[in-house]
């Protein structure tokens, strides 16, 4: 994939993405007998050929349709076979960069000099070319070395025009996951979510809040100075860190994965508990390590949750941990989990369900994670269920669990042994003994 200018405008996109789904389709639907989604379809062969095509033009594409690629990347094996997640991977990391004269135009347009002009030196080959904007070094006239971020020229219209294509944003989910529950709350915070990433003020803002709050409570836990004078609306500059990659840091000795580990697990708790704001992207490329270090990088997804949310998200926990059924039945359907009229006998096999999944973790001591995976439970349940007329959950859910993923999966591959209930006692205990106190209304 090499140098081009990002196509902007809705015909554009549409016929590119449009393109490649017809002709993902038909690949799929070439025979009757092919099951309706990737993870069964029974030809790799086709499967890796059709994830090929959807990769290309994501990464050409670059807005929402990228987003929907770096989404999968960090599933690993456990919603997609190892062979397509490897191809969405690509994604994180080779995504083609933007012409030389498209990146001198967005700094003539926020400080009247091309990149030369500005920085004491600057690195035209990106470090990083990602859906948003693109990474370069550079060094500043104070002699300082920073990371520059810059956007690409008219991403924020290409992802809203990508949002009028909605048809194929549910087309794409579709052949994904075949069969899923309307999606509309889902493509709704995916949009509100992603024209956010195109803001690099409040970017800039989301930082400076983690950074406080981090130094205080969890210092082990880098976040990036910025530097305003060297920032708009389109470029933003901050502090060049470095460190070990998550591969690298697969071979640490398994006391600092450990440590690593229950760090990153701990500063998740907080976030969600007590400060109700998580860092929402969890792709591998957003974090640097040390041994005792994380460097956690890119705040463009941030998530800030409702008190209601996430009040009701810890009373699934409390009900779950408390085999309290009544109060786990009333969350779920003020959450759009389940209707209100759904069968008992289906409330009560759904709780049976994610008691077997969590329940493990509400024991005292420090364990790694179970090797069994619980996509494939879930989706056993679900081939159980009629999906028909059935919404996504309440919007929250979507970054909260793919925040939740990516956490989850990290600290499989390090194989660390985490204490989960300690962070649980000390952020979520406040909200559980109001609970049993108030309830959750």
């Amino acid at each position: 994939m090499g140098n081009k200018t990002i196509k902007t405008t809705k015909i554009a996109r549409l016929t590119k993405m449009g393109t490649t789904l017809a002709k993902a389709t038909g690949k799929f639907f070439v025979k009757k007998t092919f099951d309706r989604t990737v993870k069964e379809a029974r030809d790799l062969k086709v499967k890796i050929d059709v994830a090929k095509d959807i990769v290309q033009s994501m990464g050409e594409l670059k807005g929402a349709f990228m987003k929907m690629g770096q989404m999968l990347s960090i599933s690993d094996d456990l919603i997609l076979p190892p062979e397509i997640s490897e191809l969405f991977k690509e994604l994180q990391k080779d995504a083609p960069p933007m012409p030389r004269s498209d990146l001198d135009k967005v700094f003539l347009n926020s400080f009247g000099k091309i990149p030369e002009g500005l920085f004491k030196s600057f690195d035209r080959t990106p470090l990083a070319a990602a859906s948003i904007g693109q990474v370069h070094k550079a060094v500043l006239p104070s002699g300082e070395d920073v990371a520059v971020k810059v956007q690409y020229p008219n991403i924020l219209k290409a992802t809203q025009n990508d949002f009028k294509n909605i048809d194929q944003i549910k087309k794409f989910f579709s052949l994904i996951f075949p069969g899923v529950v309307d999606v509309t709350n889902l493509v709704t915070e995916m949009k509100r979510s992603l024209l956010q990433e195109c803001d690099y003020v409040k970017e800039r803002s989301e930082m400076a809040a983690f950074k406080s709050s981090f130094a205080k409570d969890f210092p082990n836990i880098h976040v990036p100075e910025t530097f305003e004078a060297f920032c708009s609306e389109s470029i933003l500059t901050m502090e060049f860190l470095e460190g070990d990659d998550f591969e690298e840091s697969l071979k640490y000795s398994q006391e600092e994965r450990d440590f690593l580990g229950q760090l990153l697990f701990d500063s998740y708790i907080y976030s969600l508990f007590k400060k109700r704001k998580i860092h929402s992207d969890p792709q591998n490329g957003n974090y640097f390590f040390s041994k005792k270090n994380i460097k956690l990088l890119d705040y463009g997804s941030t998530r800030e949750f409702p008190a209601d949310f996430v009040k009701r998200y810890a009373a699934i926990l409390l009900a779950m941990e408390e085999d309290d059924f009544a109060l786990y039945k009333k969350v779920i359907v003020d959450l759009g989990v389940f209707l209100k009229t759904d069968s008992e006998e289906l409330f009560q096999r759904h709780f049976e369900l994610v008691k077997e999944t969590y329940n493990p973790y509400t024991l005292e001591g420090s364990y790694p994670l179970l090797e069994v995976n619980p996509f494939l439970k879930v989706k056993d349940f679900i081939k159980t269920v009629d999906l028909k007329k059935r919404k996504f959950p309440r919007e929250e859910f979507f970054l909260l669990d793919r925040s939740t993923l990516g956490l989850f999966l990290k600290l499989r591959r390090w194989g660390s042994r985490v204490n989960w209930v300690r962070a649980m006692k000390k952020y979520r205990g406040p909200l559980d003994e109001e609970i049993r106190r108030n309830g959750i209304d």
